[in-house]
C-alpha cells in the first residue's frame, strides 16, 4: 500500500504471505520478485492483489490461489507503491523514473503514462470513489499532485513538506487527503486547496515517516516511523489520540480494519501486529524471520497479505470468532 525507503543494506525481495490458523503454517511461492517488494494492495473484490518492487515489475496474483496472472512492463527504475482503484478497474504505480502509470488491471495493458514530478514518483493513491479518476502522488521533489488520470491533467501540486513525501492516501469520502514525510510531518489537506486543512496537535514524529492511512468513517487517522513509532490522530481536531511504541525500529506499513479501532502494522523487524488504538493494546502478532515492506488485508476478514525481502508469499489467515476478544476478525472495506 504505500511507498517503503530503502535502506542501505537492501535485503534481496519477496512477498510474504503467512497462512496461520490456531499455528501458522507457511506456503512458500520462491522468486515473486526479484528485488524488494516495496508494495502490496488488494482489490476489493478480494479477487486479485498487486505487487510491486524494486526490479521495475508489477505483478498481479490471484485470489485465493495465488497465481501469477500477469507482469505489467513499462517502467524504467524502481516500483516505489502502487493502489487499485475503487471499482477495481485499474492499478496505478508509482516509480523512481519519475512516472505515474496507469493500468488495465483486466487486461494487463498500460492505459497511460503521467508525468510532472521532478523527482522519484513514491507514492500513489486512488481517490475512492467508484469512478476513480482521481489519483494523488508524492515524491521526492517535496509535493504531492493531484491527477485526473483519464483526461491525463495534473489538478494541483500541494507544497508544504520540506523532504520527501513517503506517504499519500485519501480518506473514504475523498473529502481529505494526507500526506507524510522524509520530514517527519503529516500535513492534512483539502483536494480542493493548496494549504493544510487540519493542524494536528500533539508531540509530532521525531524520525522520518513511512505511511500515512484513515480509518473507514475518516475519524483517525495513522501514520507511522522509522523508529518503529504509530501515532493515531483523532479527526476532525487533530488531536493526538495515541502513540505506540510498535516495531524494533522501522515501522514500514499500516492499514485499518473495517471496526475503524483495531489496526495492523508491520515493520523491519519482521513483525506483524495488530492493535485497538483506543486503548493501545497488542491483539495479536505473527513473527516473520524476514524484513516486511508492506501489508494489506482482505476484506473477508481474515488475510493479512505481506511484501517482504526473502522472494517468497505467504499468508496470515486468521480464524478469529466473535467470542475471541484477544484476536478480533479483520474486515477491510475499500482502502
Amino acid at each position: 500500500m504505500l511507498h517503503r525507503t530503502l535502506t542501505a543494506h537492501a535485503i534481496a525481495a519477496a512477498i510474504l504471505i503467512v497462512c496461520a490458523a490456531a499455528q501458522p503454517a507457511v506456503r512458500t511461492i520462491p522468486n515473486a520478485h526479484s528485488g524488494d517488494v516495496l508494495g502490496v494492495f488488494i482489490n476489493e473484490a478480494n479477487t486479485a492483489v498487486a505487487s510491486c518492487s524494486i526490479d521495475g515489475s508489477i505483478k498481479l496474483w490471484h485470489l485465493p490461489t495465488l497465481e501469477p496472472l500477469c507482469t505489467l512492463s513499462g517502467h524504467s527504475s524502481s516500483i516505489n507503491n502502487v493502489s487499485f482503484s475503487g471499482d477495481d478497474a485499474f492499478v496505478a504505480s508509482a516509480s523512481s523514473d519519475r512516472t505515474l502509470r496507469i493500468w488495465n488491471a483486466t487486461s494487463c495493458t498500460q492505459a497511460t503514462v503521467l508525468r510532472g514530478h521532478q523527482g522519484d514518483v513514491l507514492c500513489v493513491y486512488f481517490s475512492q470513489s467508484d469512478t476513480g479518476h482521481y489519483v494523488a502522488t508524492g515524491g521526492t521533489d517535496r509535493t504531492v499532485k493531484i491527477w485526473d488520470w483519464r483526461s491525463g491533467a495534473e489538478l494541483k501540486t500541494l507544497r508544504g513538506h520540506t523532504g520527501a513525501v513517503t506517504g499519500v492516501a485519501y480518506s473514504y469520502n475523498d473529502s481529505l487527503i494526507a500526506s507524510c514525510g522524509d520530514d517527519m510531518q503529516v500535513l492534512v489537506w483539502s483536494p480542493a486547496k493548496p494549504v493544510p486543512v487540519i493542524a494536528l496537535v500533539g508531540p509530532p514524529h521525531t524520525a522520518p515517516c513511512t505511511a500515512v492511512l484513515f480509518s473507514f468513517d475518516s475519524r483517525y487517522l495513522a501514520s507511522a516511523d522509522r523508529d518503529g513509532f504509530i501515532k493515531v490522530w483523532s479527526l476532525p481536531q487533530g488531536q493526538l489520540l495515541r502513540t505506540i511504541d510498535a516495531h524494533d525500529g522501522y515501522a514500514s506499513d499500516i492499514t485499518f480494519a473495517a471496526d475503524n479501532t483495531t489496526l495492523i502494522s508491520a515493520g523491519h523487524d519482521g513483525a506483524i501486529r495488530i492493535w485497538d488504538i483506543l486503548t493501545g493494546t497488542e491483539l495479536d502478532s505473527l513473527q516473520l524471520d524476514v524484513p516486511i515492506w508492506s501489508i494489506d488485508v482482505t476484506s473477508d476478514g481474515g488475510t493479512v497479505i505481506a511484501g517482504c525481502s526473502d522472494g517468497t508469499l505467504r499468508v496470515w489467515r486468521r480464524t478469529a470468532t466473535n467470542d475471541d476478544k484477544k484476536s478480533p476478525p479483520l474486515r477491510k472495506k475499500r482502502r
